[in-house]
């Protein structure tokens, strides 16, 4: 009888420090996500920053609010899909002419080098 309690006691003892690692863990984890959500936060605050400004600068030149609802209807038809996105195709590859998923900077069927979109938004 000695034996089972002090085997249900040292059982109780590791499931209460499991348990306090996993809550340990979950806040880690919560920690990390928390800041995952604030760097993006402070990056989409950033892109709308230069977004304003960059209209701010063609309404200067004339541009208006319906001509730029046109292009951005225009470039949301541009894949081939009208969703509000502009989804990255796939590359042709210079050497063999293979479609090359996004993403990769070599032909998966011939190893060559896939040149890099330099537009600074990427593909648009």
């Amino acid at each position: 009888m000695l034996e089972f309690l002090l085997g249900y006691s040292a059982g109780s003892n590791t499931a209460s420090r499991a348990a306090s690692l996993a809550r340990s863990v979950a806040a880690s984890d919560l920690s990390v996500h928390s800041n995952r959500v604030e760097d993006l936060n402070e990056r989409i605050d950033e892109l709308a920053l230069v977004l304003r400004g960059m209209w701010a600068l063609l309404e200067e030149q004339g541009f208006t609010n319906d001509r730029l609802l046109a292009k951005l209807e225009e470039l949301d038809h541009s894949d081939g899909t009208p969703d509000g996105r502009v989804k990255k195709g796939p590359s042709t590859c210079p050497s063999c002419e293979a479609k090359v998923p996004p993403g990769l900077a070599r032909c998966q069927y011939c190893g060559a080098d896939v040149p890099v979109d330099d537009h600074p938004l990427g593909q648009i």
